[in-house]
C-alpha cells in the first residue's frame, strides 16, 4: 500500500543542475519509473608484490554520471505541454477556441532546456515519504504509442546531472478534471488518406552526449546534441490491400515517402464543445518495412514501420497539443 503515496513532478530550472521546485512544479500521474544513479568507480590495475586482490585504497567513487532512466505515463489532456517542450525543443501557443489553446511543438535546439524531476518512493513498510530529487534533467529519448484497449502512453527517458535524497518533498497539486486519451479517439492518415490502425508508435532519440564530463570537476556539463536525431514510427493495420505495402517496396524515392498524421482526441471537452487533441505529424515518413505473413488461421495484419526524415522545409516532427492550459 505504501507505493500508493507516490508522486512525480517536474519543474524547469534556471541553471543546469541547480534543483528548483519552487513556483509551480507540474505534477503527473504515472504508471512506472526506473530512474537510477549512474555509479562509477575509479580504479587501477597497477601491480605490486604480494598482491592477490585489488587494494581497497586504490579506488574512488565516481558520481559524475548523475542518474538516468525511463518514466512511463498516460498522456493527460492537461499539463503535458511542459513535457513536450523538453521532448522536442521549440514550443508556441496559437489561437484560442472554446477556451482551448493550440500548442505547437516542433523539433528545435534542446540547449538550455533542463528541469528538476522529483519522485516520491515511500519507505516500506512504514510508508514514510522519501523524495528522490533529480537535478539537471534532459530528455534523451521518448516514445508516444497506443494499442487497442488502452490509453495513449508516453515513455520518456531522462538523463540527470545529480540525485539527492535530502530535498524536501514538494506538495502535490494536480490539474483539475483532466482525462487521458483513449484508443477510441485515435485516427491515422497516410498521404492524406484514412488508415484504420490497431496500434501506433512514434519514437525519437535526441542524440544527446550524456557523458559530457571534464577533468577537474565532479559534475558533468549539460548534455548537448552530438549526432542526428532519429524518428521512428510503426503502425499495425489489416492487410486489406496493397496500398501501404507498395510504399515499402517502391522502386522510387517518391513512392516510399509520404506524410503520416496520428490524431488523438480526448473523451470529453474541457471548454465548449472542442475536444482536447494530441496530433503527431511526420511530413516525410519513409516506409522501410511492410511485414505480412501467414502463421495460422488468423486474419492477416500488416505491420508498417519506417523513419521520419526532413523535407528541407517543415519540422521533421510536429506535435500539436490542444488543451485549456493557459501556459505551456
Amino acid at each position: 500500500m505504501t507505493t500508493l503515496n507516490t508522486q512525480l513532478c517536474i519543474n524547469t530550472e534556471v541553471t543546469y543542475g541547480t534543483s528548483l521546485l519552487t513556483g509551480s512544479p507540474r505534477f503527473f500521474e504515472y504508471e512506472s519509473e526506473n530512474v537510477q544513479p549512474v555509479l562509477g568507480r575509479i580504479e587501477s590495475p597497477a601491480l605490486r608484490s604480494g598482491m592477490l586482490v585489488a587494494r581497497s585504497d586504490r579506488t574512488e567513487p565516481d558520481l559524475t554520471g548523475g542518474a538516468a532512466g525511463p518514466i512511463v505515463m498516460p498522456v493527460p489532456t492537461k499539463g503535458f505541454g511542459l513535457a513536450l517542450t523538453h521532448m522536442l525543443g521549440t514550443s508556441s501557443i496559437g489561437t484560442v477556441v472554446d477556451a482551448n489553446q493550440e500548442q505547437t511543438h516542433t523539433m528545435g535546439t534542446l540547449l538550455g532546456d533542463f528541469f528538476t524531476c522529483q519522485i516520491n518512493r515511500p519507505l516500506n513498510p512504514a510508508g514514510t515519504n522519501q523524495a528522490f530529487t533529480f537535478a539537471g534533467c534532459k530528455v534523451t529519448d521518448w516514445t508516444i504509442s497506443c494499442d487497442v484497449g488502452g490509453y495513449v502512453m508516453s515513455d520518456i527517458s531522462i538523463d540527470a546531472a545529480s540525485q539527492s535524497t535530502a530535498t524536501a518533498l514538494a506538495s502535490a497539486s494536480y490539474a483539475s478534471d483532466f482525462r487521458f486519451f483513449p484508443f477510441t479517439g485515435v485516427t491515422a492518415t497516410v498521404d492524406g488518406g484514412s488508415l484504420e490502425i490497431r496500434s501506433f508508435s512514434v519514437s525519437v532519440s535526441n542524440a544527446l552526449k550524456t557523458d559530457n564530463r571534464y577533468l577537474g570537476t565532479a559534475t558533468k556539463k549539460e548534455p548537448v546534441q552530438d549526432g542526428m536525431r532519429t524518428i521512428e514510427f510503426s503502425m499495425s493495420c489489416d492487410f486489406s490491400n496493397l496500398t501501404q505495402y507498395n510504399r515499402a517496396v517502391s522502386a522510387t524515392r517518391a513512392g516510399m515517402i509520404a506524410p503520416v498524421v496520428i490524431t488523438c482526441l480526448g473523451p470529453v471537452a474541457h471548454g465548449g464543445a472542442t475536444l482536447p487533441r494530441l496530433q503527431l505529424s511526420i511530413p516525410a515518413a519513409r516506409f522501410d518495412a511492410a511485414d505480412v505473413a501467414v502463421s495460422g488461421p488468423e486474419a492477416l495484419t500488416l505491420d508498417l514501420s519506417g523513419v521520419g526524415l526532413w523535407d528541407g522545409t517543415n519540422s521533421p516532427l510536429t506535435v500539436l497539443y490542444r488543451t485549456t492550459d493557459t501556459a505551456i
